[in-house]
């Protein structure tokens, strides 16, 4: 088949392309990139400038890339606003690839500033109230929440073929409403075959690392106090380094040199980072509940689910303190983890399945 790949989130479409690939597919990721992760993308609308001058340039380059987004067999949006939408652009041009292609599917991966049903759901039946109001912190009022995006959501959920999710969160809200198009719930797929997994050496300190990235959504606030309570109760067993917000290869780089991993707080499931944490073989810390469990037809996961408290937090990394000596194993699950649960190859054949339906 032929398959244009639209929009990116943390590298979820980069790697379920090269999946595709080993299966045969001819595939395509036409993206801006995600913003300072800079990751590639075969079409790519990206800026280096901000505000007015940045979206003229991303303009420029659409002009030239839209031309060629269509004749393809399955189209698959990584949001429902996947181009800028000033000036009705994004709408205009989603209508002309429903014209212009076979198949469209939405995948359900974050964006409740442009997704209406998960920002309806984190708001009024999400176990957090902390996601939804540190959203709203962020952007402030939600545009998918407004009389315009939730016109477009609606136009958009009755045009496309499915929605296909990546984990009980982005789940939920469709089950919420009984939407009809709603496939199984797909994990985020990952090429294993290009991160080299490495022995959790155990030495004189645990280095802790949580990545910076929509830090209220995130939890940082709280991860941040509880690690520095570690270190400062553990001084001479605990380094933590809390950064990010760079570029794909560079972060890949850091995370090598980490043994724990803080993911965040108020999700139930875990993302793109976690992911390529436990294929390196770190022990991840935030996400694993019993709803992730149940979304994944699993019965474990080497995640260490956390409440999003500093106190709860504390307790988690300092039961990993006590428990050194487990490391070792606890990586080489994390990794068989990632394997079984997150493989590319097996991921993209659940797409296909899905896609044919």
């Amino acid at each position: 088949m032929k398959i244009l790949l639209l929009g990116e989130f943390s590298a979820l479409h980069k790697n379920l392309k090269e999946g595709l690939q080993v299966l045969g597919h001819e595939v395509v990721v036409a993206s801006g990139g995600d913003a300072w992760k800079k990751i590639p993308a075969d079409l790519n609308w990206s800026s280096q400038f901000k505000g007015v001058l940045g979206y003229f340039e991303k303009a420029a380059r659409l002009s030239r890339i839209v031309p060629t987004l269509e004749g393809y067999d399955i189209v698959q949006l990584m949001s429902p606003v996947i181009f800028p939408r000033h000036f009705g652009l994004n709408e205009w041009l989603i209508k002309n690839l429903l014209r212009k292609n076979g198949k469209i599917f939405l995948v359900g991966a974050g964006s409740a500033d442009a997704n209406s049903v998960i920002a309806d759901f984190l708001q009024n039946k999400y176990i957090y109230p902390q996601f939804y109001e540190e959203t709203v912190k962020r952007f402030g009022t939600l545009w998918s929440q407004t009389a315009d995006g939730r016109r477009y959501n609606s136009f958009l959920l009755g045009e496309i073929d499915g929605y296909i999710p990546i984990s009980y969160l982005y789940a939920e809200g469709y089950r919420d409403i009984c939407y009809e198009k709603l496939c199984p719930t797909i994990p985020i797929p990952m090429n294993i075959k290009e991160i080299e997994y490495q022995d959790t050496k155990v030495g004189k300190k645990l280095i802790f690392f949580h990545g910076l990235n929509k830090d209220g959504i995130k939890g940082t606030p709280l991860i941040r106090q509880a690690m520095e309570n570690i270190r400062n109760k553990y001084p001479n067993d605990v380094e933590i380094i809390i950064d990010g917000r760079m570029p794909l290869d560079k972060y890949l780089q850091l995370l090598r040199k980490v043994n724990i991993v803080l993911d965040q707080t108020y999700s139930l499931s875990y993302g793109v980072s976690a992911i390529y944490s436990m294929a390196m073989g770190k022990v991840v810390v935030g996400g694993g509940n019993i709803e992730c469990l149940h979304e994944f037809d699993i019965e474990s996961c080497p995640v260490q689910p956390i409440e999003p408290c500093v106190g709860d937090i504390e307790k988690v990394l300092g039961g990993i303190l006590e428990r050194k000596k487990d490391l070792p194993e606890l990586s080489y699950k994390s990794r068989q983890y990632v394997e079984e649960v997150h493989d590319y190859e097996r991921i993209a054949e659940k797409y296909i399945q899905a896609w044919c339906v």
